[in-house]
């Protein structure tokens, strides 16, 4: 049987869920070596380095998914309800508007990447300033706001796309 994984599902979850795993090994590194060097995982020695390979990629895909989840039911609704960004949430002219411009699909994806990016950073602030870690708290942030950007610029972009007919009408109604 052939299991085919979407690049998309790679870049989004599994890349997401190891950035998370990367972030709490520096955040927590006393942490980090008091369970690489417990005993259990010592007596497990060299052999079953491939077995624990997988499970740590197994586990960075389901953060990461968690995340992204997060991102779509939390973050999503809040940039919306606070009005952080435009959005139009009339999914079938999406859909006919996706037939129209197939650049609409990327932009989705990018939109999702970028917010889900600002889940994973404000989650990795929230536990650098935990542990008073400053200095990465505030590039936590700072990577945060630029996902938020990029976030709102391709909503808006999507937002505009959808309008596209109704911008296109006002614009020559402009020019007259």
């Amino acid at each position: 049987m052939e299991i085919k994984v979407p690049f998309y599902n790679i870049l989004n979850m599994f890349l997401t869920g190891l950035v998370f795993i990367g972030g709490c090994v520096i955040i927590y590194p006393d942490c980090t070596l008091m369970v690489l060097n417990n005993e259990i995982v010592r007596s497990l020695g060299t052999g079953p380095v491939v077995v624990i390979t997988v499970c740590v990629f197994a586990v960075a895909y389901e953060i990461g998914l968690i995340i992204n989840r997060a991102g779509s039911v939390i973050m999503e609704p809040l940039l919306k309800w606070t009005k952080l960004i435009p959005s139009n949430d009339n999914y079938l002219l999406f859909n006919e508007k996706k037939k129209q411009y197939p650049i609409m699909s990327t932009l989705s994806r990018e939109y999702s990447l970028s917010r889900t990016g600002i889940i994973l950073f404000i989650t990795l602030f929230i536990l650098s300033v935990s542990a008073s870690k400053q200095l990465l708290a505030i590039v936590c942030i700072v990577v945060a706001m630029v996902y938020y950007l990029s976030c709102r610029k391709h909503a808006a972009k999507i937002v505009v796309l959808m309008q596209g007919d109704k911008k296109a009408q006002e614009k020559s109604g402009e020019q007259k």
